[in-house]
Parts: C-alpha cells; structure tokens; sequence
C-alpha cells in the first residue's frame, strides 16, 4: 500500500492529550489500504510503525482524525492474536446544518469504497443512525453496496435504498428510507426500541467469538457477583432451523440462570425472527457454543471487550 508518513512535534495539538504527549514527537500517517482486505492492510501498517519508533507518543492517522497511543497499538496490534475491530478503518462524523443533522463515515474512501451518509431533518435519531450507518460499513467490506436507486437488507425486515451519489471530491452514497427518499425513519425507529437487528459481517462475528471465548472464565467469575447486585446476564448462541427448504440461522440471546461449572444455565430472552422452534427450556451453554456474552448492570450493558472495566466496578459495589 502507498504509505506517507513522518514525524511532527505538533501532532497531538488540540487533540485533548496530555500536555507532555502533546510536547512529545508522534508520527503521522496517511495512506491508502488494499480494497481486497483494508482492514488487515492497516493493522499490518499500524504494526509497523508501532514498532518503528519506541519514543514516540502515539500515531495520527489523517485520514480519520483518530488518534492511536503506542500502548494500546502495543497491546491490541502488536501482542494481541485477535484481530482489531473493523471501525478501526473509519470514524462516524456527525455534522448539523439548518436544515438538518448529517452522519457520514471517514475513511472508507481509503479502503476502495464509498462513504456513507444518512441526513436526518432533526437530531432525534442520530446516536441510532450513527450505529446503523459504522454497521453498514462493516458488512459493506465484505460485500459491495450494489447500483444506486437499489433496496438493500441490513437486518431481517429492514430495507434501506442506497439514494444516487452526492457531489463532491470523494464519493459519497446516500442511505435512504426503502418507501421513499427521505430519511430511514422506519428503520431507525424500530432499532431505537430494540425491535430490530443488523446484521453483522462474518469477520465482525468471528472476532466477537474469539473474544468472547478468551473471557469466558473472567465472565462465569462475575455472573454471581452481578446476579447479587441486580444485574442481568446473557449469552449470544447461533441457532440453525434446518425444516425448511433452506437453512437459516440466526443468533439469539440467552439469560444466563446460573453457572454450573464451566458452563452456564440459560434460556431463550426473546424469539426468533428467523429460526423457529426453539426450546423453552433452560439448557447447558459452553464457552464453545457462544458468539459473545452481556451483563446488562448499572444501566449498561458489559460485553467482552469491557471485562477489564466490569471486574474493577463489580468490585467497587460489592
């Protein structure tokens, strides 16, 4: 991949860094990505500049804006078997005009695709919007928005149509609602009051797996400590229906009841949309069967990637 980088004292300005990362040399990059798989073209290069340069406060990437501290390159790129996060590739910026709120991605145009955008005529929906529109770009790397003026699926019952390009110097698709040209109120909606789902990318999935699977131990730990403090727990199992001419499959959760060993005891939270006949009954989950897990406390919701932060604040309450 072409690669522009160099060395700038002033990289960290007005970033809200700490005042002696901001006085401290970092380096600043700016590329393009392999369009075949952008994601793994950037953490090669992030690696590589990680490792380039030991004292430097971190790494600026242009085209994003986002700023990358070496520890945690370090310890997510460098030390980690498991891949980063997709959005690694892009940020979500959200922009507000007179006559409306903006959400559109940077830094898909690197990676071989277009940007996305969705325009709302007011601030209502836009935290929604934001996460609709990071999820589109995931699965986006995997499989190409088709032609313009097309109807596309994100999600069982959720359509959107991909509106014609917006002018400007870096391509931009419009995401629109699938009944008209405005904004994709139906389906933001029905995200907003969790009556809906997207669909996640294969990679997206397998990296949650991994993830999951490495804190499954640290995970049981904590079940009991959060079921004392009025938490609820869950687990992400994938259920197959083979009774009909095609198979479908679909991920659902599971309330965790209790622990039994190195396994837990859940049912079914909610039915399926896809998959039918899943039993009522509380069943025996292994760490081999989950694609992810949630402790829903303190009006969060803790995933794996949160263990870190979950065991120190069960802690601190028990």
């Amino acid at each position: 991949a072409p690669l522009l980088c160099w060395p700038e004292v002033a990289a960290g300005e007005n970033l809200g860094l700490p005042q002696e990362v901001e006085t401290q040399s970092a380096i600043v990059v700016q590329s393009l990505l392999h369009p075949s798989d952008p994601l793994t073209s950037l953490s090669n290069l992030l690696r590589l500049l990680t490792m380039l340069d030991d004292t430097a406060s971190g790494i600026l990437d242009c085209d994003t804006g986002r700023w990358f501290d070496l520890a945690t390159l370090r310890r997510d790129l460098v030390e980690s078997d498991i891949e980063p996060i997709e959005d690694l590739l892009w940020t979500v910026e959200i922009e507000e005009f007179d006559s409306g709120v903006s959400i559109q991605t940077c830094g898909l145009n690197r990676c071989g695709r277009h940007e996305l955008n969705i325009f709302l005529n007011d601030a209502e929906h836009q935290e929604v919007a934001a996460d609709l529109i990071a999820s589109i770009a995931s699965l986006c790397l995997e499989t190409p928005l088709p032609a313009t003026d097309t109807l596309i699926e994100v999600g069982p019952g959720l359509h959107l149509k991909v509106s014609s390009a917006i002018p400007g110097d870096i391509p931009v698709l419009r995401l629109s609602s699938a009944l008209s040209d405005g904004p994709p109120l139906d389906v933001l909606e029905r995200l907003a009051c969790g009556a809906a789902a997207i669909y996640r990318s294969s990679r997206s999935t397998s990296r949650h797996r991994l993830i999951a699977i490495a804190t499954w131990d640290r995970f049981l730990a904590a079940v009991d400590s959060a079921h004392e403090q009025g938490g609820s727990c869950f687990v992400e199992v994938p259920w197959e229906d083979t009774s009909g001419q095609e198979i479908r499959r679909e991920h659902l959760w599971m309330q965790v009841e209790s622990v039994d060993g190195k396994t837990v005891v859940a049912k079914p939270a909610h039915e399926g949309t896809l998959v039918q006949g899943v039993p009522d009954a509380p069943s025996n989950i292994t760490s081999d069967e989950v694609c992810s897990w949630r402790i829903h406390w303190l009006d969060e919701a803790w995933g794996p990637e949160q263990i870190e932060m979950l065991e120190s604040s069960l802690k601190q309450h028990s």
